[in-house]
């Protein structure tokens, strides 16, 4: 019997890379009955003999010796870089550990997106999971084994550095993607690394105090209001600074709020009429100014307006043409079209809230992805499992379908792979007026229940 205490080691050790472990172990916290779980396969003597001794949960058997060993213990009966660890059948295999994958240069582990055992300026990253046909629909493989492949990182402009987990080029000397405390600096090798110390280029933004290092004129470890932290590691203001503001006599970071009312930044511009750089506060990018009270806001939030309304581009408030569950697609005549559904989306998109901007919700419609599978396209035509308008995705996925749907294949079509849209067998079909709905169990009880109190009442 597996106690608690055992899986929540089990699903701790496992969560950055054991992909099919934690699946089962996910599968045993969803089965649990009163104080039992189902064992893994593991467990099972006869698949793995050291299940029997005390702690047994924990042991692998080796066959090849015939010895127990610790499941996750790095080295013996392993090669030196890789671990113990349980196969999908229950038996014991050797694998890379989280965060490493396995070179065919050496086949050894090495930590992934370090130069590992790739030539001088290349860096290590993982081969995406290797997919096989079967029956004409892709399927991925359900390998564990992580393999690496040394690459080139992309060429990023004059003083900036690309970082290989996100594929985005940083300024160096910034924070970047670094933790706290640490900056983005380029080794001797050209791959980049998040370091602090008081020597080198990182000498000028070295906090002693904290033994932590900040980039130049950002708030950084500085606790005094209006002060930032200046070259030489200390923190202040003074007039001389393009980021001195002079009705507070305080410094600001550009690109900050700063002193702005909400919804500018306080960034630089030209001014025009003395020839000069200063700082001004400006509106954020797709925001527009409201004179009443000099804030800025989003067009198509409700901004300043009253309850119902919604702030149009042209500082001018009007009631929201569309009702409830509905976007507006200005530049289709102002139509609303019903969010999931393709509306004027093309193939493969569905309507959506608009995410990428924040200032209140938006009541603007965007084409794109929403839900778990809306928009999963396989690209090969010979992997296609599902066509819907010329589209392919996956049976049995929402794809493009309404709420409470999935897809499921055309019965005695000519056309390989056309597919429909279908209330899922656990909802129900309702109709209102003219609009068809599937409505899951939780829809359907709580309809009865009013029913039944309604009719108790009269």
């Amino acid at each position: 019997m597996v106690t608690l205490a055992q899986l929540t080691f089990i699903r701790s050790r496992n969560r950055a890379a054991h992909g099919m472990i934690h699946m089962v172990v996910l599968c045993l916290s969803l089965q649990m009955v009163q104080t039992a779980v189902l064992p893994p396969r593991w467990a099972d003597p006869t698949l793995n003999p050291c299940a029997n001794q005390p702690g047994g949960w924990q042991l692998l058997h080796w066959p090849s010796d015939g010895r127990c060993y610790r499941i996750f213990q790095q080295g013996p009966p392993c090669p030196d870089t890789m671990e113990l660890a349980p196969s999908l059948d229950g038996t014991a295999e050797c694998r890379c550990p989280p965060g490493t994958a396995q070179s065919p240069r050496d086949a050894l582990c090495h930590k992934l997106y370090t130069q590992g055992p790739c030539e001088a300026g290349e860096y290590l990253t993982p081969v995406p999971a290797r997919t096989y046909r079967y029956s004409q629909i892709q399927v991925i493989s359900w390998s564990v084994r992580l393999w690496g492949k040394c690459r080139e990182p992309e060429p990023c402009g004059d003083g900036q550095v690309f970082w290989p987990l996100d594929e985005r080029c940083y300024p160096l000397l910034t924070r970047g993607p670094c933790p706290s405390g640490k900056l983005l600096i380029r080794r001797k090798d050209g791959l980049p690394q998040c370091e602090c110390g008081p020597k080198g280029s990182l000498e000028d933004h070295y906090w002693s105090s904290g033994q932590a290092c900040y980039q130049h004129y950002t708030r950084g470890p500085c606790t005094e209001q209006g002060t930032l932290f200046l070259p030489g590691g200390q923190c202040g203001c003074n007039p001389s600074l393009l980021h001195y503001h002079n009705d507070t006599g305080h410094c600001f970071q550009i690109g900050s709020r700063g002193p702005c009312p909400a919804g500018h930044h306080f960034l630089l511009a030209h001014d025009s009429t003395t020839n000069t750089t200063r700082t001004n506060c400006v509106c954020k990018e797709h925001h527009i100014l409201w004179p009443t009270d000099g804030r800025c806001y989003r067009p198509f939030t409700r901004g300043p307006c009253s309850s119902g309304q919604i702030l149009l581009h042209t500082s001018y408030c009007t009631p929201n043409p569309c009702r409830k569950g509905r976007l507006y697609f200005p530049e289709e005549g102002g139509t609303c079209y019903k969010v999931g559904t393709r509306g004027p989306c093309q193939a493969g998109t569905l309507v959506v809230y608009e995410t990428l901007l924040r200032g209140g919700i938006s009541h603007r419609g965007v084409c794109g992805c929403s839900g778990p599978d809306p928009c999963t396209i396989i690209v090969e035509d010979d992997a296609c499992e599902a066509r819907y308008d010329g589209v392919c995705y996956r049976l049995y996925a929402r794809g493009p379908c309404e709420e409470g749907q999935w897809l499921v294949p055309v019965r005695g079509s000519r056309e390989r792979g056309e597919a429909k849209c279908e209330c899922m067998p656990s909802n129900m079909v309702s109709s209102d007026n003219s609009t068809i709905q599937c409505l899951p169990p939780s829809v359907r009880l709580a309809r009865f229940l009013t029913a039944t109190t309604q009719t108790s009442n009269m």
